[in-house]
């Protein structure tokens, strides 16, 4: 069984392009100053699967409160605290606004992946623009592609 070669390429382009990500989501974490205790930072896992069919499936995974930092809510108060509660005046005014901290977002997550997903895009479709050319160019007769 010989190995399909644009796969081998794909998964080339699929970990780069994961590592490249990765290394632009923790520059922005520097540049926004979201490094207090580095767990953030730390969280980021990345997964390249290739099938026999082809097909690649690519999983980035980070710890769930770096998307409320992104955002910029989540910060103050546990779940189920009411403005019945003890401490509820201790840390947020009549109105409902935290006292000592504001909410902002900080925009780690948002831009840096719909640019990187749209660069992923443009390297595939070079990618598979270039396998396919080649694969009608070089195969006299009848020409068989699979993606």
């Amino acid at each position: 069984m010989t190995a399909n070669p644009t796969l081998v390429s794909d998964l080339d382009v699929a970990k780069k392009w994961l590592d490249i990500t990765i290394t632009r989501f923790v520059d922005n974490m520097r540049q926004l100053r979201i490094q207090d205790t580095g767990a953030l930072m730390a969280s980021f896992k990345q997964q390249v699967v290739g099938s026999a069919e082809g097909r690649l499936q690519l999983t980035l995974s980070y710890a769930l409160y770096g998307k409320f930092v992104d955002m910029g809510v989540g910060r103050g108060m546990g779940a189920g605290v009411t403005k019945k509660d003890d401490g509820y005046d201790r840390i947020r005014k009549t109105r409902g606004q935290l006292r000592r901290h504001t909410r902002k977002p900080r925009n780690w997550y948002s831009r840096e992946m719909s640019y990187q997903t749209k660069r992923l895009s443009e390297l595939m479709l070079d990618l598979y623009g270039q396998v396919l050319i080649t694969t009608a160019t070089d195969v006299p007769g009848e020409t068989t592609i699979n993606f």
